[in-house]
């Protein structure tokens, strides 16, 4: 497809508005967007916005408070909130709502079948094992030998394993497993022991602000010590984070994330200084003594993620005033980095991924951070990651532009020796991801998900993005304005946008944290008529 064809698929979506009235209505836009978020920010600088209910958890809480015969109150409204149409949609919804709700059970693989029909991901095999043993506690599914497995700890087995979570959720499992088929004598003291051990080595109230995790560990610490503190200190953290609608959250504090990246939007959209300011004092005082980002307050568990925007919205508002804090951010980011050049999420050793990868690489101006090798190296493995079709594996996202923002925002963030080592393959790069993106784009102006499904606002943000990386704007790309168009359509009166849910975790299962649709918004608002670059 020639430039001249590309552009005229985005011509047929222009909406017909006009080149200044398009600037006015994004200039107002952006600034409505803006004011939203900068209300959201607490006078400690933190972002507190909640996830919403998700009915994996709240049918385990149902299970659990069932089992101890406690809090009646929060039963009836955990069977209410699990009996709505909006907690069913899917088919393993429906399983575990069923399940615990009316007692039915299910003869179908909705695991196989729907959840993990597409997943392509290092760690299938235990989520196959993971959602399984979900239906089976719920319900829905007996136990089965199958599920019993050896006992995975840290100190035996490496990967993605040494991550706190991962070790209790799996020691967690073999007890609920082993008391599933009348085989509790196959679990020792010495795992009983460790179960309770993690279940208190967290900071957080929710532990490491998992429900699922925290949720599995108390099912499983109910077969063997049920009068355990922790687990009465467990169930009123649960119960503490449940939301008006009385089911609980996918993820219980998200607020060190959310607060990185409404703080790297504010910063691009130049909010005023002294709400900068807030916003970067508190993301200093959560860094951890290893120079990364949690997710969540109180937790132990560094990511490369969080890490990034943290890092990237520090560094736009004032890369000088948090020199120190930046410095030991890209120590991190260095003892993270791959063999292959490519970033893990959570530990080195782990595969690496494209949008941590691209986080990275967009994080800090890498000319002054860099060690020799790391951005070429890391670029490298982004360019080879890429697909023929212009896209990359879709990571933490149901996107499939997501993950080509990211790339395409760490490509255009190199510094000039590697950009023009690299020149030819970038261009490529580009050239393939625009194709797709052109392709892709509806006759609304919007993107989906993938090719094929409706338009959405936070896919549309993210092609935006992607675009904008490109050096495309909409005064001269009619791609780039049909985009805009289309976004500026679906702003709510009150300033705001909404859009499905497309994180996921764990992978590939959807949550839903609706700040972060304004959030990319702003981005994508922002970017669009800016020149930037480190």
């Amino acid at each position: 497809m020639t430039t001249d064809e590309i552009g005229l698929v985005g011509a047929r979506t222009a909406l017909g508005l006009e080149q200044p009235r398009l600037e006015a209505e994004l200039g107002a836009a952006r600034h409505r967007v803006s004011a939203f978020l900068g209300a959201t920010v607490d006078a400690d600088g933190g972002v507190r916005r909640p996830c919403a209910s998700r009915t994996l958890e709240s049918a385990l809480l149902l299970v659990l408070l069932r089992g101890r015969g406690t809090h009646p109150e929060q039963v009836s409204r955990l069977a209410d909130y699990l009996a709505a149409p909006e907690a069913q949609v899917t088919g393993f919804e429906s399983a575990l709502a069923q399940a615990v709700l009316h007692g039915r059970t299910i003869d179908t693989d909705v695991v196989g079948d729907e959840l993990l029909a597409d997943f392509d991901h290092f760690s299938v095999t235990r989520k196959r094992l993971l959602f399984d043993v979900h239906l089976a506690v719920a319900g829905a599914v007996p136990f089965d030998p199958s599920m019993l497995h050896p006992a995975r700890t840290a100190a035996t087995e490496g990967g993605d394993n040494s991550v706190s979570w991962v070790e209790l959720i799996m020691l967690s499992v073999r007890v609920l497993v082993a008391h599933g088929l009348g085989r509790a004598w196959e679990i020792s003291y010495a795992e009983q022991h460790r179960l309770l051990t993690l279940l208190g080595s967290s900071r957080a109230p929710v532990w490491e602000d998992y429900p699922i995790a925290h949720l599995l560990a108390l099912l499983a610490v109910e077969h063997f010590a049920p009068e355990h503190p922790l687990v009465d200190s467990g169930v009123t953290a649960l119960l503490a984070s449940c939301n008006p609608d009385g089911g609980v959250p996918g993820v219980s504090d998200l607020h060190v994330f959310t607060t990185a990246c409404t703080g790297l939007a504010l910063a691009r959209a130049k909010a005023e200084p002294a709400l900068l300011r807030r916003l970067c004092d508190y993301l200093v005082r959560q860094q951890l003594p290893d120079g990364g980002w949690t997710f969540g307050e109180h937790m132990r568990h560094t990511d490369v993620d969080s890490t990034s925007y943290a890092a990237a919205c520090l560094a736009t508002v004032d890369p000088v005033r948090h020199r120190t804090t930046l410095e030991r951010a890209a120590a991190y980011f260095r003892g993270m980095a791959g063999s292959d050049g490519g970033f893990p999420t959570y530990m080195r050793g782990d595969p690496s991924e494209v949008g941590m990868t691209g986080g990275v690489l967009s994080a800090l101006p890498w000319r002054e951070f860099a060690p020799a090798g790391l951005p070429e190296d890391a670029a490298r493995w982004l360019l080879d990651a890429q697909q023929t079709d212009g896209t990359f594996e879709r990571s933490w996202s149901l996107s499939e532009a997501n993950t080509i923002w990211r790339a395409m925002w760490a490509l255009h963030s190199l510094p000039d020796p590697t950009r023009t080592a690299l020149h030819r393959r970038i261009t490529a790069a580009n050239a393939a991801s625009l194709r797709f993106l052109a392709r892709a784009q509806h006759r609304d102006g919007g993107w989906g998900h993938r090719p094929g499904d409706p338009s959405d606002v936070t896919s549309t943000c993210y092609s935006l993005l992607a675009l904008s990386a490109m050096g495309r704007r909409p005064h001269h790309d009619p791609i780039v304005r049909a985009g805009v168009a289309h976004l500026l359509s679906r702003q709510d009166r009150d300033g705001t946008f909404t859009a499905p849910p497309d994180q996921v975790a764990p992978r590939p299962l959807l949550f839903d944290a609706p700040v972060f649709t304004d959030i990319w918004v702003l981005l994508a608002l922002t970017s669009c008529d800016t020149d930037w670059n480190w």
